[in-house]
């Protein structure tokens, strides 16, 4: 019976604990996965989303490589703004993940319309860097996407849903508040700081003065028992009582 009603408590504990790990492991999970979907998105920009060709001022055709960050230039600066958003949702704060849910949101989905836009519209996406490269504005390109504009698609489109599990899960995670509260309720440690240092630096931080919990006497002063004095009993008595108190008159005698 001792045993069962020993490992009762533990059992308990753990079961406690285990949904605890589970919602600090999905944020992790969740931000560690938000991260990197943002990051390929970035890296997405950096591949040649576009084959095309114009003529230059001479005449002659030249064949030119749009990159993705030159052909949607959204999705580059959509992407930062998603890694911003995904290292903002490992803070402890429960107002600040209904920011960056919505904002996870918004930038997957952006970031997919500017990368679908550029894969149906391959001339108009490289009409910019095209007039770089041959000096000609409104020549007649020639241009056709590769398969990257349409793989830029699968980070964005998880950057996106990542937002909704942010939403959806982040009431769950814990949040600073709870951590807060066991700090405030923890026992505040005094010492001397003559004797350790620590308790000089721990009572800095408190905003108090340690050098008034040195200065305090080190025993607390003997309350006042000062003695009356000793009766040394006179032959008159006068002294049985103390000094200060007079000694009684005996019976008077008549005659």
């Amino acid at each position: 019976m001792s045993e069962d009603s020993s490992t009762l408590p533990a059992a308990r504990s753990e079961r406690a604990a285990r949904p605890e790990r589970t919602a600090r492991l999905s944020r992790r999970t969740t931000v560690l996965a938000a991260t990197a979907a943002s990051a390929l998105l970035a890296g997405a920009t950096r591949t040649t989303w576009i084959h095309a060709t114009a003529p230059d001022l001479t005449g002659t055709v030249q064949q030119v490589e749009v990159m993705g960050a030159e052909a949607a230039p959204a999705v580059l600066a959509l992407a930062l703004a998603a890694i911003a958003a995904s290292l903002a949702t490992s803070l402890s704060s429960a107002w600040l993940r209904f920011l960056t849910g919505p904002v996870l949101i918004v930038t997957g989905v952006g970031a997919a319309f500017a990368a679908f836009s550029a894969a149906q519209s391959p001339q108009d996406a490289a009409g910019s860097a095209v007039a770089s490269t041959t000096g000609v504005l409104g020549a007649a390109v020639q241009a056709e996407a590769t398969a990257w504009p349409l793989l830029t698609l699968i980070p964005a489109l998880t950057v996106a849903a990542i937002g909704v599990l942010v939403l959806v899960i982040g009431r769950s995670w814990p949040t600073g508040s709870r951590y807060r509260s066991a700090a405030l309720a923890a026992p505040v440690r005094r010492g001397d700081p003559a004797e350790d240092p620590a308790a000089a630096w721990d009572a800095l931080t408190r905003g108090e003065d340690p050098s008034l919990h040195s200065s305090e006497p080190e025993s607390e002063a003997a309350p006042d028992t000062e003695a009356a004095p000793h009766s040394t009993g006179g032959p008159d008595g006068a002294e049985a009582h103390g000094a200060g108190t007079p000694a009684p008159e005996g019976p008077s005698t008549v005659g």
